[in-house]
């Protein structure tokens, strides 16, 4: 199997929420979201208030009647990503009073990630949905219940739990609780019935929006299952002993700063 060697522009624009949601919402079950487009230069104007001055009035205006349609708490992200490891301070967002400078420490998360930044098109506020956890990491974000789909042109390839281990102790290792391995092995843990609610449902996304995708579900506390987040699967992390991992995507296999790796220590930091 060998990747397309698209530009990373292009890969992105593709993973954007943008991008895949509007196609996509009608036919799985999907957090409330409520977009913020925003302007070149509107985001050069916020990214410049970084660190020296609040984000300009017109602009705070807007985002907070854009919230204010979701209500409190939130979940915070941008079309490209969320910034989950740092929960407290980017992606949760408790109260009204707590938006703005969540905003900011998002925006700041962007300009860090990866090697060259994130761009970013559009503000995003969803519901916090009720998930199925059973401890926190990340600065007190819930392990959930998570699994990624693989699908390629409408074929489910291949699903596997979201939350491995080597990720959840690379962060924070001393707030997590001693059984916390235990509790992620029966977050992991997947049933046959499972497996075919989200292999159906991986169907349903490959047949709307064609190529090679991952898409990311979430299980809630009442027994269903969501679609909370997508992007190519060229930019996706996949275990590299899994029999669908392209081999292109296994470590050691593309030469130092070719774009596929950039691309996977991009997605390593945590989008």
């Amino acid at each position: 199997m060998v990747l397309k060697m698209i530009s990373r522009e292009e890969l992105e624009e593709e993973s954007s929420m943008l991008y895949w949601y509007p196609k996509i919402k009608d036919f799985l079950r999907t957090p409330k979201t409520v977009f913020l487009p925003v302007s070149t230069e509107e985001h050069h104007r916020m990214v410049k208030s970084l660190g020296e001055t609040p984000i300009p009035k017109d602009i705070r205006e807007r985002i907070y009647r854009k919230a204010d349609k979701i209500g409190y708490p939130l979940f915070l992200r941008s079309d490209q990503g969320s910034g989950k490891h740092q929960w407290r301070d980017t992606c949760y967002v408790q109260n009204r009073k707590s938006l703005i400078p969540h905003v900011a420490s998002l925006i700041e998360w962007h300009e860090c990630a990866g090697i060259m930044g994130l761009w970013w098109d559009a503000l995003v506020f969803r519901e916090v949905l009720p998930l199925e956890s059973k401890f926190t990491a990340f600065a007190g974000m819930p392990v959930s219940r998570e699994r990624r789909v693989f699908v390629r042109d409408g074929v489910v390839e291949c699903i596997h739990p979201y939350w491995v281990k080597e990720s959840i102790d690379t962060y924070f290792p001393d707030t997590l609780p001693d059984d916390w391995e235990e509790r992620l092995d029966y977050l992991n843990c997947m049933s046959c019935d499972e497996n075919e609610q989200l292999s159906s449902m991986g169907k349903i996304f490959g047949e709307e929006l064609p190529g090679y995708w991952s898409v990311d579900f979430a299980y809630d506390i009442y027994g269903y299952w969501w679609l909370i987040d997508a992007a190519r699967g060229e930019l996706s992390w996949h275990p590299a002993e899994c029999q669908y991992c392209p081999e292109e995507q296994k470590p050691n296999y593309l030469p130092e700063g070719s774009i596929l790796v950039e691309l996977l220590e991009f997605e390593s930091e945590g989008i």
